[in-house]
């Protein structure tokens, strides 16, 4: 196996050919040329090893101390497997902006191994999918150690009590900052007033002293974040936004401390005035941001933290990650349930706006499933739990949002490239603004006040947050009203869309089909439908819910038949006594070489043509009714420019009664689940956006060959795997209500970036050209920042519809 050598002086990779092998002290080092050997014995001789450290991002912690806080197998306990691949979520400490979040994940996207790592502004969660074979959980923390910030594994109290720490931390700087920044002021006014009045010069130099002493606090206490962060970003070589705000408050605290001992005018309100109005623009912008990011969490906890068991004589209250499936659990009026489980003894009345934004409760009984989150009302009931806390789909529907807000809108890529050399742009901007100035000599602008100005007003955060901020909220709001972006390059998609193609059965009608009639070739109607229920029990079809229930409604012992296998989009088959079974569509058994008679039409009545051992057994007909909200949906589709195509599997005849009853523009029927998909392909050929809404495993190929596919819950899993926005109710409104979610959101986005790069094209020529004071650029770039996140709220105060189907 070949393994790449690195040189220790440069740390370009090398051939074995190209290798220059040196024992320098006790070390044996490899160098790729002579020039780097030689470098290295003169940075040694001059007693300069401490360059390699540094140049490689070491913290300067004591080694261990981050795997002694977290082991590598407590670590492991919240890696996650997912297709194959390693995924670990965390947060990370220290994060003081957008460009933060790019040093971060640019850093670890560069660690051998690493597949993916994503960071959330809004959260401050990470994200990292990665080989455990070549980098493990411990190694990643170490690596987000070495560029300065703490990782730590996401525990919900532990992070709300990080978070409330530093919120106080914040608030106590703040509020040191605003109170010496007070004094500060009447300091500065006796010297305005002496500037035009005359003063004293052992007056004025006292003034000096006093204002030196109460700015030192505010710059190196309540700006110390900015001061290390940006020590940091620069040491890391990834220079960041507070680096431009360190630069500037050091530069007017310098000058003004300088001339303070040596005779000139002082700019201690000016570095005081930076940091008190940054911390102020700070403290509103992460009120803000917890705000948007509330969703998350308050998904979490709905779900209590303890459940009552049933062991024995007495219930024992166990906390609810010790269940698994099987236990039985008790239940009081007023209590959330646990976990998802399945009713077994008792009648109550269940509030499930949690998992469906559904306001009014609904009545459960036993054998009926019940999801953790929603509220038992009336009874005291009991629950057998069907699945673990973590595998609950209150925690899937967190895990998926916040999958979601990680996952890039491809509208930010713009922002993320001019974030990389923004920052060491204006530094360049600002030596320029101060080597004119100077060269000018002009009297009326400060040259240093001039740089000051430009290294404060350039704002990348505004840009930076311009859209994730916006993705946040909108799939947190979306989150609350029972809709699921998986991603905000879902949501800009589905803000872009231009076609809307839907599925029959269980989308467009209810789902719930009912037998109408039973056509036998041969023996009874009785026996025609027993023997298609004996291969219909297993399946969650709507169709082969509804031949199950007749045969039960009438009575019929049919037993279910074992090694059923589905064919998508065509039917059923299972091996029996007599012979292999199949049921389905008329081309299936055609195609099987069965003789199927030819019928008159049955006015879009969907047909289940049954077969025993090669010999045609008659034909089962189904009807469903139209979804109450199916017409309205449609219309509002077509308000908002999308056409709307019926895609089935079902009769042409019955595509097309379909089509009559609802404002659809073109209805094909008669389609396998290959030729759904074959459409889709053909209509994003021609240049439209193709949106996708369907319910069953037919129904997967299509969902993602579209550019958005659309699962509503109640459907089969593979639907909702393949999938991109999920409705947790089946309400064709909230698919109306989610599409122009999107489409505000990416108006709110393109807002937002517009303001951003406006921003910035206007304050830094004016700062550039004197006409900004540093105090005025440090109150403009703070409000930036709260400007787009004020604007992206916007999207969770969307007015609630006026009415809603029951889920």
């Amino acid at each position: 196996m070949n393994t790449a050598l690195t040189c220790a002086h440069c740390g370009l990779t090398m051939s074995a050919a190209e290798r220059i092998a040196a024992r320098i002290g006790d070390l044996d080092l490899d160098f790729c040329c002579r020039g780097c050997q030689g470098a290295y014995i003169l940075l040694k001789e001059a007693g300069l090893e401490d360059f390699y450290r540094r140049r490689e991002g070491e913290s300067g912690l004591p080694e261990g101390a981050y795997e002694n806080a977290y082991g590598e197998a407590y670590l492991q306990s919240f890696v996650r497997q997912v297709e194959g691949e390693a995924r670990l979520t965390f947060v990370v400490d220290g994060i003081r902006c957008a460009a933060c979040v790019w040093v971060v994940e640019k850093f670890l996207g560069r660690c051998a191994g690493v597949r993916e790592a994503r960071l959330n502004y809004g959260t401050h969660r990470a994200q990292v999918r990665f080989d455990p074979a070549r980098i493990s959980a411990a190694q990643i923390f170490a690596a987000v150690t070495r560029i300065g910030y703490l990782p730590r594994p996401l525990g919900e109290d532990q992070g709300e009590r990080r978070a409330e720490q530093e919120r106080r931390s914040l608030l106590i700087r703040f509020g040191t900052a605003l109170f010496l920044s007070m004094q500060l002021m009447g300091y500065s006014l006796a010297l305005y007033a002496g500037y035009f009045q005359g003063m004293d010069a052992q007056a004025k130099q006292l003034f000096h002293y006093f204002a030196a002493a109460v700015s030192t606090p505010v710059v190196f206490y309540s700006g110390a974040p900015f001061l290390q962060s940006g020590w940091r970003s620069l040491r890391n070589g990834a220079p960041g936004m507070d680096l431009l705000i360190a630069l500037g408050v050091l530069a007017a605290y310098g000058k003004s401390l300088y001339a303070t001992f040596a005779g000139g005018e002082v700019y201690f309100d000016t570095a005081v005035m930076i940091v008190t109005l940054i911390l102020a623009g700070r403290l509103f912008e992460g009120a803000a941001r917890r705000r948007a990011a509330a969703g998350i969490d308050l998904l979490l906890r709905l779900a209590p933290q303890t459940a009552r068991r049933l062991r024995g004589a007495a219930p024992e209250d166990v906390a609810v990650g010790q269940l698994v499936a099987g236990d039985l659990l008790e239940v009081r009026p007023g209590e959330r349930f646990a976990v998802d489980g399945e009713l077994v003894g008792g009648e109550t009345e269940v509030d499930e706006a949690a998992v469906n934004g559904e306001p009014l409760p609904v009545w459960r009984r036993p054998g009926d499933r019940v999801a953790a989150g929603t509220l038992n009302l009336s009874a005291l009931v009991r629950v057998r739990a069907t699945a673990a806390a973590a595998d609950s789909f209150i925690a899937r529907v967190a895990r998926l949002v916040e999958e979601a807000q990680l996952r890039r809108a491809p509208i930010q890529s713009l922002a993320d490239r001019i974030c990389a050399w923004f920052v060491p742009a204006v530094i360049l901007i600002a030596l320029g603004t101060w080597l004119f100035w100077q060269w000018r000599a002009s009297g009326e602008v400060s040259p240093l006040l001039s740089a000051i100005a430009v290294l404060v007003i350039a704002c990348p955060c505004a840009l930076g947050l311009a859209t994730p901020t916006a993705v946040l909220v909108a799939t947190g709001a979306a989150a609350r009203r029972g809709i699921l972006f998986r991603g905000g390059d879902v949501l800009e998609a589905a803000g872009r869309l231009t076609l809307a193609a839907f599925d029959k059965t269980g989308t467009l009608t209810l789902g719930r089909p009912r037998v109408v009639a039973l056509h036998p070739a041969l023996g009874s109607a009785d026996e025609l439908l027993a023997l298609a229920a004996r291969a219909e029990s297993g399946s969650t079809h709507p169709l082969a819910q509804a031949v199950v229930a007749e045969a039960r409604r009438r009575g019929l012992d049919a037993h279910p038949a074992q090694e059923v296998r589905t064919l998508p989009g065509r039917g059923l088959e299972a091996p029996l006594d007599q012979g292999l079974l199949r049921l389905g569509s008329r081309a299936y058994l055609r195609d099987a070489g069965i003789s199927v008679p030819e019928t008159r039409a049955h006015q879009g009545a969907t047909e289940i043509h049954v077969a025993l051992d090669g010999v045609y057994r008659g034909l089962i007909l189904l009807e469903d009714q139209p979804r109450s909200e199916a017409a309205a949906c449609l219309k509002r589709l077509a308000e908002q420019g999308l056409g709307a195509v019926l895609l089935t599997g079902d009769t042409p005849d019955a595509a097309r009664r379909l089509a009559e009853a609802l404002p659809l523009t073109q209805a094909h029927g008669g389609l396998s689940p290959a030729g759904k998909a074959a459409w889709i392909d053909a209509a994003r050929a021609q240049g439209q956006r193709v949106l996708m809404v369907g319910d069953g495993i037919n129904d997967a190929p299509a969902l993602a060959a579209a550019q958005v596919g659309c699962a509503m819950a109640g459907g089969t899993d593979i639907a909702l795997e393949s999938s991109d926005l999920v409705l947790t109710c089946p309400d064709l409104g909230r698919l109306v209500e989610a599409l122009e979610l999107a489409r505000r959101a990416l108006r709110i986005i393109r807002q937002n970036l517009f303001w951003a790069f406006a921003y910035n094209l206007l304050a830094l020529p004016l700062a550039a050209l004197g006409q900004l004071a540093p105090i005025h650029a440090a109150a403009a770039m703070a409000l930036s920042s709260v400007c787009v996140v004020g604007n992206s709220l916007r999207l969770s105060r969307l007015p609630a519809p006026k009415s809603r189907t029951r889920c």
